[in-house]
């Protein structure tokens, strides 16, 4: 349930955003790391992960542009951290973690860490606790 939420609150930023004046963000990647280790699409795992890469998403953007999550799923934690170039607007914020999500999702699939730097926004995820 709290992942449908999750799925519709991401839909309606994404029509308000596409109603509005397309911004200036910089959305090329300065690097990309993926963790070597992988992880089951069908684990507890992958469950947390994707909770952890949609709240960055959602709430980064709204919380100074610099937000930490962690979430457990059957006793698995996951720890995630994005950011925000801070002079881009909110909209532009929330359209370039995006990007820097599904950059994560198409270039580490199943890594059970990776982090990807774009050149207005970072996004990372662990399965240990970090800080940058």
């Amino acid at each position: 349930m709290a992942l449908f939420r999750r799925t519709l609150v991401t839909i309606t930023w994404l029509f308000c955003i596409c109603s509005t004046v397309i911004g200036n963000y910089d959305a090329t990647i300065v690097y990309k790391i993926c963790n070597g280790i992988k992880f089951s699409s069908s684990s507890f795992y992958w469950q947390s992960m994707e909770s952890v890469l949609q709240d960055l998403e959602n709430y980064t953007p709204g919380n100074g542009f610099d937000y930490y999550v962690q979430t457990t799923v059957s006793g698995q934690d996951c720890y995630g951290h994005a950011a925000c170039n801070g002079a881009l607007s909110q909209e532009d914020c929330f359209v370039c973690l995006i990007s820097a999500k599904k950059d994560l999702e198409d270039g580490c699939p199943e890594n059970t860490g990776a982090q990807v730097q774009l050149k207005d926004c970072r996004m990372r995820y662990e399965n240990h606790p970090f800080t940058e």
